[in-house]
């Protein structure tokens, strides 16, 4: 539960305010605006509405979703040598848009074991396959 609540504070922290961060960084004349356009980026987030579910939080969104593969992110690096400052933040948002989301899954990927809990008038039998070897 824990776990889970830290991994939505850091993904979504991640999403809002390293965006900021950034524009400060490498855009201090234009800090506002570029942290604008990077959190603008989450627009990506648009092609959840082609899955179904459209959330799943056991889904990795990275190599799944149309905007978050590697052939979006390699436009978004395109994108990036365009010789704009504005095109250039949005670039950066949308490659650091994918990366957020990697972590996230990586993360997810780090749950802890979950306990099952059984009532003590049924009898429940759990297999276990980790022996078992699939030729």
């Amino acid at each position: 539960m824990i776990f889970e609540i830290v991994r939505t504070l850091l993904h979504y922290s991640l999403h809002f305010l390293v965006p900021i961060l950034l524009g400060y960084l490498f855009w201090r004349k234009n800090w506002k605006i570029a942290s604008l356009l990077m959190i603008g980026t989450m627009a990506i987030d648009i092609d959840h509405l082609l899955a179904t579910p459209i959330f799943d939080p056991n889904r990795c969104s990275v190599g799944f979703h149309p905007l978050h593969t590697v052939w979006a992110a390699l436009t978004y690096l395109a994108i990036w040598f365009l010789p704009s400052w504005k095109l250039k933040a949005i670039a950066v948002g949308c490659l650091f848009h994918l990366f957020t989301d990697s972590i996230d899954c990586y993360l997810g990927g780090l749950k802890p074991n979950l306990t099952i809990t059984m009532s003590c008038d049924k009898t429940h039998v759990i297999p276990d396959f980790s022996n078992n070897i699939f030729i």
